[in-house]
């Protein structure tokens, strides 16, 4: 059975060179290191790695502009992103553009062995750090756009929410159809949502409701 091959970009040598001797010693094997973005993306196209590991910050066009031009030409690339930067904006950047893994330096070695055996397997793979700030982020998100739903928005918010039919909602709020088909219209649009699933998902993530209607 083959190696997984692995492609290190990374500008600190040293890194790179402790990474190769863990992840050989581990199993895989690196075939490549670069400095920086352009070399990486020479070395990803002439050597067509199983996983390609990236720093985000390097000079010249940087981690996250190396990573669109691969997956630009090879959606299927397998990236991990490993970085010193912990923030979620990054990483939800990073993943937008392709990438199947983001982990920081301060994790331990065994979290990126296990995140290369993820993403090899076709996997994705967030350290528990990242993970945390990207869920914390989305929920603040998430509370930012409901608290801009007027009162009545938010109530047929709630109702969508609990499964109810536009009649339903209309007996409640003694109001006409069509006006809470207004607001539901207006509802959806500023919580950005475009189907009932979306709707239930933001409800329970902003504990207006514990569990999806029968």
């Amino acid at each position: 059975m083959s190696k997984t091959t692995i492609l290190l970009i990374d500008d600190h040598a040293i890194l790179r060179d402790g990474y190769q001797h863990l992840l050989n010693s581990s199993g895989f094997d690196v075939i490549g290191q670069a400095s920086n973005s352009e070399e990486g993306y020479r070395l990803y196209v002439s050597h067509k790695p199983d996983v390609c590991i990236i720093d985000i910050s390097m000079p010249g066009a940087g981690g996250l502009e190396c990573i669109r031009r691969i997956t630009s030409r090879d959606p299927q690339a397998k990236i991990l992103v490993c970085t010193m930067h912990d923030d979620s904006t990054l990483a939800m950047r990073a993943m937008d553009m392709g990438a199947r893994g983001y982990i920081t330096k301060s994790c331990p070695s065994s979290v990126l062995i296990e995140a290369v055996k993820t993403i090899a397997s076709r996997g994705h793979y967030l350290s528990t750090e990242i993970a945390r700030a990207i869920a914390m982020e989305k929920l603040i998100h998430a509370d930012q756009k409901v608290h801009s739903l007027s009162h009545q928005e938010f109530a047929v918010f709630r109702m969508v929410a609990e499964g109810k039919s536009i009649n339903e909602m209309a007996d409640n709020l003694a109001l006409a159809p069509k006006t809470v088909s207004n607001y539901k219209t207006n509802m959806m649009r500023k919580l950005g949502t475009n189907n009932l699933a979306e709707i239930i998902f933001l409800a329970q993530k902003t504990g207006l409701i514990t569990t999806p209607p029968s």
